[in-house]
């Protein structure tokens, strides 16, 4: 639940989905400004294309898990995109043609919820599990 893992791996490739992503051109910032370091928690934007990647290392403090590793993009339309496992400026603009429902690829997709992307045969579906009564409070 929200990147919370104890696989280094996983820290490891946000890392290198921020460092890849920033040789590509993306201007990086702290999400936090000066609250927490960018390489922790980084906002990252290029044409429109919002990123934020979460590589934050607890495990010195102790906790359940030793790691948040986490990778949320929103294309210029607000939606979100499903993260390619490791940085691909050409899948991350091809995922707004991207069902995160069922996967399907190259399709039109509309918003349901605040920020999902679903394809015209799962919509309905995703506004019934997502958008119930009071799901905007």
């Amino acid at each position: 639940m929200f990147g919370s893992t104890n696989q280094q791996a996983e820290l490891d490739r946000c890392r290198r989905f921020r460092i890849d992503a920033i040789a590509d051109g993306w201007t990086s910032r702290p999400t936090y400004g000066e609250h927490e370091s960018e390489e922790r928690h980084a906002t990252l934007d290029r044409e429109g294309f919002t990123m934020h990647v979460k590589a934050r290392d607890n495990s010195t403090r102790g906790l359940n898990f030793k790691y948040e590793a986490e990778i949320s993009i929103w294309g210029p339309d607000g939606l979100a995109i499903a993260p390619p496992d490791s940085y691909s400026w050409d899948k991350i603009k091809t995922g707004t043609r991207h069902c995160n429902e069922c996967g399907a690829d190259d399709v039109d997709t509309e918003r349901y919820s605040f920020a999902g992307r679903a394809c015209a045969a799962c919509l309905p579906k995703a506004r019934a599990i997502h958008e119930f009564l009071g799901w905007t409070e």
